[in-house]
């Protein structure tokens, strides 16, 4: 037998049959490739980006509160970082009595404290979350809650250490610990990823 006979002989004489070999050899994989999230991933998806949602409220609550000999003296909520303000109007506004009594010409004092925009990245990358799941890009929504994980942690850390440095100045007296805000938005995160990795194990 010749090679051209050999080949004649391998190769199918009806091209249905050849089409349907193909099909039996390549078809699959390519459906298997393509596979699609299952309709209970993607309404734990769209559920998923409720709590990213509630994030956005909870970050009103404190990220860190600072405290002076045990005495809560002042909280400040995501917002209010990105921003910036004044001392005198921070949530729980103690301070300002504090000062008062131990020092007359507080009112001169500029109290103020510079806007870190950059803390609008934890606002971001929420709402990014939220709308990755409704849109069941799963992937991506689970890296965007993250890095929301990372920046609201940097921002308290932030706080932390500028704390620490104004506590040595006032001979220990000064700290800080994580708010309500932080607790809160972990949770909510927390909530919405388990249902986000569920959904990404749900494939057809």
């Amino acid at each position: 037998m010749t090679l051209d006979e050999m080949k004649q002989s391998m190769l199918p004489s009806d091209p249905k049959e050849a089409y349907e070999k193909y099909q039996k050899e390549f078809g699959n994989k390519s459906v298997k490739s393509e596979s699609k999230t299952t309709m209970l991933g993607c309404m734990l998806n769209r559920i998923a980006g409720i709590p990213y949602l509630l994030i956005l409220l909870a970050l009103v609550l404190p990220l860190f509160t600072i405290t002076c000999s045990d005495v809560p003296i002042a909280e400040f909520n995501a917002y209010e970082i990105t921003i910036g303000g004044d001392l005198r109007t921070s949530s729980l506004g103690s301070l300002d009595q504090i000062a008062r009594e131990f020092n007359s010409s507080y009112k001169k004092n500029s109290t103020h404290y510079e806007a870190s925009p950059w803390v609008a990245g934890i606002f971001i990358c929420v709402i990014a979350a939220a709308v990755f799941s409704f849109k069941n890009e799963t992937v991506k929504a689970i890296v965007a809650a993250g890095i929301s994980v990372v920046y609201i942690w940097i921002t308290f850390l932030d706080g932390y250490f500028t704390c620490r440095n104004l506590s040595t100045d006032a001979m220990g007296l000064i700290s800080v610990s994580p708010g309500s805000g932080i607790y809160l938005s972990m949770v909510l995160i927390a909530v919405a990823l388990i249902m986000n990795i569920i959904a990404l194990t749900h494939k057809e």
